[in-house]
């Protein structure tokens, strides 16, 4: 006999805007960079400890009756997608609502929070309302209010993103705790044209390999769903139960950040006041140290970082776009082998990343928008998953968007997270080095 979870669920609802969307918003179009997206939810975990040991803590009440008023601004996540064929869809503004689950563990979150909320220790898989798009039924919003013993909460989120990308979906949550406290907040834009190319839009060399490089075929074993017998508890990430991977929570303050920033910018930088950002000198920490850790062939093996860019950072009708809701990011990869650790330094491979940066240009985004219209069949389209493996990790940076500020009244959460079940074969824990890890 299975054991049985520490999380029950206690109720479940949907929930529909508060007035009914109006014929003529009854079909929402999807862009096409939210066509060739996967079918996939994009998770978020916030942890909200109950210090004051307060009754009402986090009103189910009060959140449910926001949520149905901010669905009115937000009324696509109350429909469903909708298949109009040539692998397109569509969201229908059916008002079928958004699923809000109730659940109870049996626990105090205090006793996760002084370990940092650690996947190993917390029964992560049931903190979230679902994991998996299989049907047009399913919803595009799914969230879970999970109370433990201690008066604590954990909110799971998981928005589908086919409809939003991670912009998106804190533009909604951001909308939903200002709406909870009865706050003016943002209204989301549907607009598609606000993401159109020009009909004098040029596919260039640079657009072709971008895209080559977001839909090959990948046929790497890692890319393989298989069971593992041994597979540890709230591991499973798919519907086949891939092998678990290692999960790890890097926590990072001010003074470590400050002292990481510092030792990216060598004397001449200094000198001639080229200034790196924080996030810059991070990610390119980060990227050393997963590359120096890694098991690989050679030391001339190739080991890269993927990264995502937000494409409304990077335009010039910025203003407009900060309210635009579908996806608008693109995929950028940073290179490195072991052996240009070891020749190189920390500032020069901060360089790199920043340059990488720079150098997007808004004519990549509108050369992909046009390479997209050239095939009438969408699916050929179709993004392909890029899974991680010893020569490839996926970092993405959500440190610009509001999550860590989501005060439904009761505060702002202690800690975020994603559910995180991706790696590699990274071994290190710090020993075996003699100098820094990057």
């Amino acid at each position: 006999m299975a054991p049985q979870s520490r999380i029950q669920v206690t109720n479940r609802k949907w929930v529909m805007p508060l007035t009914p969307t109006p014929p003529h918003k009854r079909l929402t179009p999807l862009s096409d960079w939210d066509i060739v997206m996967f079918k996939s939810y994009i998770p978020l975990l916030l942890f909200y400890p109950n210090d004051e040991k307060l009754p009402n803590f986090m009103n189910t009440a009060a959140l449910v009756q926001s949520l149905s008023k901010t669905l009115v601004d937000y009324y696509p996540l109350a429909g469903r997608l909708r298949d109009i064929g040539n692998g397109r869809d569509e969201v229908e503004n059916c008002d079928a609502g958004v699923l809000f689950l109730e659940a109870e563990y049996s626990a105090d979150l205090e006793k996760f929070r002084r370990h940092g909320y650690l996947p190993n220790q917390m029964d992560y898989h049931n903190l979230f309302p679902i994991h998996f798009y299989c049907s047009e039924e399913d919803p595009l919003l799914a969230i879970q209010l999970t109370r433990f013993m201690d008066g604590g909460v954990a909110l799971g989120i998981m928005m589908l993103h086919k409809v939003a990308d991670f912009y998106s979906t804190s533009l909604f949550l951001d909308a939903w705790a200002k709406s909870t406290r009865n706050r003016e907040f943002a209204q989301a834009t549907f607009k598609r044209d606000l993401i159109s190319c020009s009909h004098d839009t040029i596919i260039t060399n640079e657009v072709i390999e971008q895209y080559q490089k977001d839909h090959r075929i990948v046929k790497e074993k890692s890319a393989i769903l298989r069971m593992d017998p041994d597979q540890q508890k709230y591991t499973k990430t798919t519907p086949n139960g891939p092998m678990p991977l290692k999960s790890i929570i890097l926590e990072f303050h001010a003074d470590g950040l400050y002292e990481c920033k510092k030792d990216a910018h060598s004397k001449h930088m200094i000198k001639n006041k080229h200034w790196l950002s924080t996030k810059e000198a991070m990610f390119a920490m980060l990227m050393r140290a997963i590359a120096r850790c890694r098991k690989v062939d050679s030391e001339d093996t190739k080991i890269s970082m993927i990264m995502s860019v937000n494409g409304r950072s990077i335009m010039k009708n910025r203003k407009e776009l900060e309210h635009y809701f579908g996806n608008w990011m693109i995929s950028q990869t940073l290179t490195i082998t072991q052996a240009e650790i070891r020749q190189t330094d920390l500032p020069n491979s901060a360089l790199k990343l920043h340059n990488m940066f720079k150098n997007i240009k808004p004519s990549l985004f509108h050369g992909l928008s046009k390479l997209y219209s050239v095939h009438e069949d969408m699916t050929v389209n179709y993004l392909t998953y890029q899974p991680n493996s010893p020569i490839q990790s996926t970092a993405s940076d959500v440190s610009m968007l509001p999550f860590w500020r989501l005060n439904f009244g009761f505060g702002r959460p202690d800690r975020t997270r994603g559910y995180i079940t991706f790696g590699g074969n990274g071994f290190t824990d710090g020993r075996g080095f003699n100098k820094s890890v990057y």
